[in-house]
């Protein structure tokens, strides 16, 4: 092909890219109009985690991505005081899917950072997004969409008629005036749930709320062969990426209640082992030592209470330990 060609063809796939992404970016801006109504939820935290990563000093701190057990199991203050290195919890759901936590630390980690992927085995699993929980999260923050991959782009189109019923005030019309919903907060004044310390974990003092110290309807069965290949690739590729870019990764099974468990030692082993073959990371906690006592938990079967949350993140921190990267 001759350069014009070259040129003009490459010129109609960005054409193409334009019409695909145009619709969707207008939408977003036409609900940005919308008065937001949840700046306390657990969801909003996802636009403080990213000031995290984007406002805070780089090249020697410890971000730790995952689901919501990351917010309720690592005390981040206590392994910043035992590492001497700044830590930040930047996980917020499970259900907005790994790619979307490793595109966040694609885009704000820096050369010399450590990033932990404590993770639930959902997020192994890849059970899936859910988007009114994507919309809930993003919002119509452009750096929290900037992070969604664009496969989930028409998923979340399709849902966004249910989020904007659910955005929509009671007492609100659009004859009251338009005012775009901005996200640029100062650093580190981002709106958040009370329950949050300024490092992203939750600091409320907390005690097991569940009936039986387990929640019933969310048993879960282990196995080396529930392991999703697509997010074990995902998840190679971007540790591949950060190791040339200089940043260190790490693992950790998030906690999980021993009660809820079904699948016995040695199937629990197998997953443990499949996770270290296909993943070739350093292990912070494994198993059996993630799952952890039921009076240990809160109020779901991966999130801690205080005193769970002391024990967890000692196992981080001896881990890190083991690792060269505690005090």
């Amino acid at each position: 092909m001759t350069r014009k060609e070259i040129l003009r063809y490459l010129g109609k796939v960005l054409a193409f890219l334009l019409a695909l992404c145009l619709p969707f970016v207008l939408l977003i801006g036409c609900i940005g109009f919308v008065p937001e109504t949840t700046q306390q939820s657990l969801l909003y935290t996802l636009h403080y985690k990213l000031d995290l990563l984007r406002d805070t000093p780089g090249g020697d701190r410890i971000l730790i991505a995952g689901g919501s057990a990351t917010e309720y199991g690592a005390d981040c203050q206590a392994i910043a005081d035992a590492t001497g290195r700044p830590t930040y919890c930047v996980g917020v759901t499970a259900y907005l899917g790994m790619q979307m936590y490793l595109n966040m630390l694609d885009r704000y980690a820096q050369p010399g950072d450590t990033v932990i992927l404590m993770l639930e085995h959902l997020m192994l699993r890849n059970t899936g997004v859910d988007y009114l929980v994507l919309w809930q999260a993003c919002g119509t923050d452009p750096d929290a969409w900037a992070c969604v991959p664009p496969d989930l782009w028409l998923g979340a189109a399709a849902s966004a008629g249910r989020y904007l019923a659910q955005r929509w005030p009671t007492d609100w019309t659009p004859l009251q005036g338009l005012h775009w919903t901005s996200y640029d907060y100062p650093p580190g004044q981002t709106p958040h749930s009370e329950d949050f310390g300024p490092s992203g974990n939750v600091i409320t003092p907390r005690t097991n709320i569940l009936e039986h110290k387990y929640n019933t309807q969310d048993m879960v069965s282990l196995s080396a062969d529930i392991l999703d290949k697509d997010t074990v690739n995902a998840i190679r590729t971007f540790t591949d990426k950060m190791e040339r870019r200089g940043v260190t990764v790490l693992f950790s099974h998030a906690p999980l209640n021993a009660l809820c468990v079904t699948s016995d030692a040695a199937e629990n082993e197998a997953y443990a082992r499949a996770v270290r073959q296909k993943l070739e990371l350093p292990v912070l906690v494994d198993y059996p030592d993630a799952i952890m006592d039921g009076a240990l938990f809160y109020d779901s079967n991966n999130h801690l209470n205080t005193e769970g949350a002391a024990l967890y993140t000692q196992k981080l921190i001896e881990g890190l330990a083991r690792q060269d990267m505690a005090g």
